[in-house]
């Protein structure tokens, strides 16, 4: 996924910006973590399996087929959604599955992953008050329930984009297999040449704040989210003009008639809904 920077400054439209550690000076960046030859301010906090990078290692056991990851992908997206719900989260999606969402609004299949963001005070409440739970989701498809992570990065708290190994500054875990969502915080920068109003994350992504407030209310997989303001000029921004037309991709066809994207040999029963969050039957 390539760096993407989508700024607006007055009638001139939008520009390129270099991604870097807006407002931070050389002198106020920690240096002295060296990382496959690199020289980074931080440990690397998350730990993914060497065996596939989708995966936390303290959980992974095997690499799941596309058919059978899929449904728990979906899972993790409506229990992540419905989590920060209870707990008065405000959360939105982000890069490829804010794409999934524009395409059908559902995780595309080819997915191995999703990318949600926060506030950079969600993050700091979530650390507070929510680091290290677990919740417990039982619904129908799965009546023998799964445990689900919150985890928080503790170097979220290093603001500085410099910090790659911690890019990432919190994740939501599928404990029984090991997928994950990683969950991005966007701070303002302080100080940044093109003046008040930039955000950003940890990833070099820049933007200003009138393209994602006010978030927009909607739906995806089948429960309620939200997406930033301006989504197609987000999503064009990160991948592309064709990004919103190219109905195929990996050997997919997007089917206007079933709004999913489907294979060309794929039989309707092959096809299934994946049962829906709002059907708890408890957590705790």
């Amino acid at each position: 996924m390539r760096i993407w920077n989508l700024i607006l400054t007055g009638a001139v439209g939008l520009i390129s910006v270099a991604a870097g550690a807006p407002g931070t000076s050389p002198a106020s960046v920690k240096r002295g973590v060296i990382y496959d030859g690199k020289e980074y301010p931080e440990p690397k906090h998350f730990a993914e399996s060497e065996h596939n990078s989708h995966y936390d290692g303290r959980y992974f056991r095997k690499a799941l087929r596309e058919k059978d990851q899929l449904p728990i992908l979906v899972a993790l997206v409506q229990t992540y959604l419905a989590t920060c719900r209870e707990i008065g989260v405000q959360t939105w999606l982000m890069h490829g599955t804010l794409l999934g969402w524009y395409w059908g609004q559902k995780v595309m299949p080819w997915d191995l992953d999703a990318n949600v963001a926060v506030s950079e005070a969600d993050i700091y409440f979530m650390a507070a008050y929510y680091n290290m739970t677990v919740y417990y989701y039982q619904y129908e498809g799965m009546p023998e329930g799964r445990n689900y992570l919150l985890e928080v990065n503790p170097h979220h708290t290093h603001r500085e984009s410099d910090d790659g190994l911690n890019s990432v500054d919190a994740r939501w875990i599928d404990m029984e297999s090991g997928l994950y969502i990683d969950i991005s915080a966007v701070r303002y920068a302080i100080n940044h040449r093109e003046g008040e109003g930039i955000l950003y994350d940890k990833s070099g992504h820049q933007f200003r704040d009138t393209y994602l407030y006010p978030l927009r209310d909607t739906k995806f997989e089948g429960v309620a989210a939200k997406i930033p303001f301006m989504y197609e000029a987000m999503l064009v921004s990160q991948y592309g003009s064709d990004v919103l037309t190219n109905t195929e991709w990996k050997g997919y066809t997007f089917s206007t008639d079933k709004m999913r994207w489907v294979k060309p040999d794929e039989e309707d029963d092959d096809y299934r809904e994946f049962d829906r969050v709002d059907r708890v039957v408890q957590t705790w």
